[in-house]
């Protein structure tokens, strides 16, 4: 059977998985058909090339980068781990795509991972009012309304970035790994305390704003950090691994979009 290459490239790593192909509209999601998946820093695109050998050469591949054009060379270098391998597809945000409509001023102004992951969001929750947090170097928190409309979002420091840039711009405040506590009685967990308190108060300020107007909301968060924030939130939340590569899963089986 033959297979699609999803890529995400974020600001920190680069995740990849290798889905089987299906029927336009088949309404499946990636998780019951990858067949591999992998990380790796932006630093260590190469390392990817050792994998992807051990895998036919893929009928289509489909990426999203936020890391800007620098990344893109190493990206196209790592394909050539097969001598046929196809032209590669970039995605970027539409006024409209797999039944999710664009709320932004300029459509393609908005990030293309959030695009990605707002289309599978829908496609995990269905037509349901969604708060979509992405957890990662930054955490976005994206509202998308039960009939498919992205009505906007807010972007702020992720948790790892929260932690550093206090140790960057304080004198004394450690760079150290802490835990979170209810009651911190160290430096360091007091810092890793503080910014899950942060993250989590930011998240549920949004939930509980849009709520009132949005009934049924869920909320679905998703990224590095979000095995983290998750349990310190007092909504309750479904958290999938891996949301801009469902999204890329959805776009690649549009029919109306087919690459």
């Amino acid at each position: 059977m033959s297979s699609t290459l999803l890529i995400d490239i974020g600001n920190t790593f680069l995740k990849w998985s290798f889905c089987e192909d299906l029927p336009p509209n088949s309404k499946a999601l990636a998780a019951d058909h990858t067949r591999a998946f992998g990380r790796v820093l932006l630093e260590e695109i190469a390392s990817v090339m050792r994998p992807w050998r051990g895998f036919d050469v893929p009928r289509r591949v489909i990426i999203s980068n936020v890391a800007g054009t620098a990344v893109a060379n190493p990206v196209l270098r790592a394909l050539e781990a097969w001598d046929n391998a196809p032209e590669p597809h970039w995605i970027s945000s539409r006024q409209e795509q797999c039944g999710i409509k664009n709320g932004y001023l300029n459509p393609r102004a908005l990030g293309c991972d959030r695009w990605a992951a707002l289309i599978g969001a829908r496609a995990i929750l269905g037509p349901r009012a969604a708060l979509v947090v992405c957890c990662g170097t930054a955490t976005t928190m994206d509202l998308l309304t039960a009939d498919g409309q992205f009505l906007g979002g807010g972007i702020m420091p992720g948790l790892g970035l929260m932690q550093r840039v206090l140790h960057q711009n304080t004198a004394t405040l450690p760079d150290a790994q802490g835990e979170y506590v209810d009651y911190p009685r160290q430096t360091v967990d007091a810092i890793a305390s503080g910014c899950a308190h942060a993250q989590a108060g930011a998240v549920e300020r949004m939930y509980h704003l849009h709520q009132q107007d949005h009934a049924g909301l869920a909320c679905l968060i998703s990224g590095g950090a979000a095995r983290t924030l998750a349990p310190r939130l007092t909504i309750e939340s479904v958290y999938r691994e891996n949301l801009v590569l469902e999204g890329l899963f959805q776009i690649a089986q549009d029919p109306e979009y087919a690459i």
